[in-house]
């Protein structure tokens, strides 16, 4: 994978790096010195395959998960817990929007193993409303503490790319509600250029070997999040409001857009 800016090409077979579709090429083993001498990052083969396999499972975990699954899920859970259980389902919440918040999170690659406290965040906020994906907000704030450990690089450092204020702003506009919920109505075009402004900023950082992590404000999370997931699956987005105590925030870039 070139870096940006290489002087010396290699010659190889175009293909496409499969976590963050970034452009790339076969190259022969032996020029594999070659290539990296010329400042080129390079991968072996066992690696790749393995990272396509990992991209296949992770992009398609919250489609594997059925009603059944999560009902067994609900099962285990009461044998330890069974008030937790029996205050959500069904008194609060059906077992299709338990479902549709688990799929949520699997979605974005969050592990539900704590299903205990998802299910008591659920039960707290189920009061307030049924909107599957609202309350998925509610249950990655509960669970931040976990859900971002992975993405921490040493000293507990998080090393975020930020929305320009004006780009935010422009999104927080065009942020509708409706009876079913909020959603983002952006033109096609827009939609384009943010996602192609959001891809630039995210090849700097996947070149250089740092995982691409994008913080917005609580109420543009999940919008961001669907405007850019079928680009950049990989791309982990979080809010202000899940950045728990003793991370040291680090903001390693900024995504605008070019007539800012």
């Amino acid at each position: 994978m070139d870096p940006g800016g290489m002087a010396q090409k290699i010659e190889g077979i175009d293909t496409v790096e499969p976590a963050f579709h970034l452009p790339a090429k076969w190259i022969p083993q032996e020029r594999e010195e070659e290539a990296k001498f010329a400042g080129y990052t390079v991968v072996d083969n066992s690696t790749v395959i393995a990272t396509h396999l990992t991209e296949i499972v992770r992009n398609n975990a919250h489609n594997l998960l059925g009603r059944q699954d999560v009902q067994h899920l609900m099962d285990n859970l009461a044998k330890t817990n069974p008030k937790a259980v029996e205050e959500l389902i069904p008194g609060l919440l059906s077992l299709g929007v338990v479902q549709k918040v688990l799929q949520n999170l699997l979605r974005e690659r969050i592990s539900i193993r704590d299903i205990l406290t998802i299910v008591e965040t659920l039960a707290d906020f189920a009061p307030v409303g049924k909107d599957p994906d609202l309350l998925t907000e509610y249950v990655r704030q509960r669970i931040a503490k976990g859900m971002i450990a992975p993405y921490l690089q040493e000293g507990r450092a998080l090393h975020v790319m930020t929305l320009d204020l004006n780009l935010e702003e422009i999104l927080s506009k065009n942020v509708k509600h409706a009876d079913h919920g909020a959603y983002l109505a952006l033109d096609p075009r827009l939609s384009e250029e943010i996602i192609k402004a959001v891809i630039k900023e995210v090849e700097k950082h996947v070149i250089a070997n740092t995982q691409p992590v994008l913080m917005t404000t609580p109420t543009l999370r999940r919008h961001v999040r669907k405007l850019i997931e079928s680009s950049l699956p990989a791309v982990f987005v979080v809010s202000h409001a899940e950045i728990v105590d003793g991370i040291n925030l680090q903001a390693i870039g900024k995504v605008s857009l070019k007539n800012e």
